[in-house]
């Protein structure tokens, strides 16, 4: 019996495939465009939220404004003499308070104490009588240091001294144990004093803007409640090592400092939500950012950045967004001079601001990863 011999025209075949692979890449194009499309209407999109964002954060500034000088303020006159008039005692029920301070209330014993002006050089002698006090918000005035008689103050949770003159804080600051927020911001310290490292219930801790700050003491690894710390508009070098230790921080602030690179060890902050890394001297971004599990927000100052892990633009879940140094344009610039009295009151409403687009972004649905593309553009 002859054997079959099976002919095939590979030319239909051939047909076939081209035929498949053509219709595969129209595809691919129109799935492409499509997607352009979408990204473009994200860009209006979210071009509109960041003016919309600005307006409210304006409004809002103005209304605080007004606010601090209509504010009623409560105040027990047995507590005061008339040499300390401008000392204030505010009545609880006229602020917002967290639940873990629920307890701080106007009653004999418990109360918050505020000062504020220019014409105060020195804390008030008759402070010492009320060692019972929860909180201090001490604001713009000239005092230049603070006494070791603070260490009397054992139940102060909140120590609030934004935006004087002070030079140093004392070492007796170490046994206020129970503090949990410090707020030393814009004011003239060069150096932070090791005992800060006992405050082992601190859970923020703001020293940005003190200019001449450029380390911190390492014995600050011991602050392992700390969840937010703020190092901004200093004049770190490099990421301090002791913060590396502080293995529950949820936010870093270290902005507008001098950093060149990152430490490669950054993974050690493995609880690490938000990091603002922008107005340094980066020119990369380091591939440990990768690692950062649980990195929600990372905002960086485009300009100068030449590299960038590919990881950062198609994780899903991290926000990142590139803040360009773009002045406002002139009608906006000329009301915000209009409302700033000084340089800090801006770069105050500028983080406003940023926390105000944070907070619309938890508040959003979640975008495709392609968005998370597009944010690299967007210009705050």
């Amino acid at each position: 019996m002859a054997p079959v011999v099976i002919v095939f025209d590979l030319s239909s075949v051939r047909s076939l495939w081209e035929g498949r692979i053509i219709k595969h890449k129209d595809r691919q194009r129109r799935e492409r465009e499509r997607q352009e499309k979408s990204a473009l209407t994200k860009i209006n999109e979210e071009w509109t939220l960041r003016l919309e964002r600005r307006r409210r954060a304006i409004n809002n500034y103005i209304q605080r404004r007004k606010d601090q000088l209509n504010v009623k303020v409560h105040v027990r006159m047995n507590h005061l003499t008339n040499a300390e008039k401008d000392t204030q005692l505010i009545e609880c029920g006229n602020l917002i308070l967290p639940e873990w301070r629920k307890d701080v209330i106007i009653e004999e014993k418990k109360f918050i104490f505020e000062l504020q002006g220019m014409e105060w050089k020195e804390l008030p002698e008759t402070l010492k009588e009320k060692s019972y006090l929860k909180e201090w918000h001490i604001k713009k005035t000239s005092i230049e240091i603070i006494p070791s008689f603070v260490v009397i103050f054992q139940d102060l949770i909140v120590m609030d001294l934004s935006r004087n003159c002070l030079k140093e804080l004392p070492a007796e600051i170490g046994k206020m144990t129970k503090l949990k927020e410090l707020n030393v911001s814009f004011n003239k310290l060069t150096s932070v004093p090791l005992e800060l490292g006992c405050c082992e219930n601190l859970e923020k801790l703001n020293l940005s803007s003190n200019l001449e700050l450029t380390e911190l003491p390492f014995e600050l690894r011991d602050l392992q409640k700390l969840s937010c710390l703020d190092l901004s508009s200093n004049q770190f070098l490099s990421m301090p090592i002791c913060v590396l230790r502080m293995s529950n921080l949820k936010s870093l602030d270290i902005s507008n400092n001098k950093l060149k690179d990152l430490p490669q060890d950054l993974d050690r902050l493995s609880e690490l939500e938000s990091l603002f890394l922008q107005k340094n001297k980066l020119t990369y971004l380091s591939k440990v950012l990768c690692r950062l599990t649980k990195l929600k927000m990372l905002v960086v100052s485009g300009d100068d950045i030449k590299k960038l892990p590919t990881a950062l633009t198609t994780d899903p879940n991290l926000k990142y967004i590139d803040l360009r140094e773009n002045p406002l344009d002139s009608k906006e610039d000329e009301i915000l001079s209009e409302l700033f009295e000084d340089d800090e009151d801006r770069e105050e409403f500028e983080k406003d601001l940023m926390q105000m687009y944070f907070k619309d972004l938890k508040e959003r649905e979640t975008v495709p990863a392609y968005t998370t593309r597009v944010s690299l553009s967007l210009q705050l």
